[in-house]
């Protein structure tokens, strides 16, 4: 069995300020309550970054990085449209539940980022959604979906996801796989072929 490499400082800080971040918000925390977290002195977290902006910037990068990847290969896998529906439904959902602070900070937080790495985020989740899009236009094309207005689709089949970070509790009623299953099921219900 491979064990996880050890963690640099910096993964360090990040994984403090992202939990920091998710439960008192990213105005609420200081640099020196994440240095404190840290057993640090304030100071001593800048040899490190920038500032809390930059902090957030990563966290925020970090999430949208492991969506995109989830998402290319959900589609690189192949098969039909269904599949790779399921696949990028389970995928999000299992990155929400490992790391459900980073999520909060990811869907939450971003937005007090600065002008350009708003934009870059953005970005990155046009990206994203594209990828859904794509499956989407692809199940309709071969008549495993009901036609539709496939940006609609993706931003109805993204609300149910993302959403899901503000009630998820892992080792809950529900894990991510079973969860994505039975929103799977449920949209299935709306997009088959009539």
């Amino acid at each position: 069995m491979l064990s996880n490499p050890p963690q640099t400082r910096k993964d360090q800080i990040l994984d403090t300020a992202e939990r920091l971040f998710s439960e008192r918000g990213y105005h609420a925390t200081t640099i020196r309550e994440i240095a404190h977290a840290l057993e640090l002195e304030g100071g001593s977290l800048y040899s490190h970054i920038s500032g809390k902006h930059e902090l957030l910037y990563q966290i925020v990068l970090r999430g949208s990085e492991q969506f995109l990847r989830a998402a290319r290969e959900s589609i690189a896998e192949g098969g039909g449209a269904r599949a790779q529906l399921l696949r990028f439904m389970q995928r999000h959902l299992a990155i929400i539940a490992e790391s459900r602070p980073r999520a909060i900070v990811h869907f939450h937080e971003w937005r007090h980022l600065g002008p350009q790495a708003q934009a870059d985020i953005r970005a990155r989740r046009d990206e994203y959604e594209a990828y859904l899009r794509q499956i989407i236009r692809e199940g309709v094309a071969r008549g495993e979906f009901a036609a539709g207005d496939e940006r609609a689709i993706g931003l109805h089949v993204l609300s149910l996801l993302n959403w899901t970070y503000q009630w998820y509790q892992p080792g809950g009623t529900w894990n991510a796989r079973d969860l994505a299953e039975q929103y799977f099921e449920l949209l299935m219900r709306g997009l088959a072929p009539h």
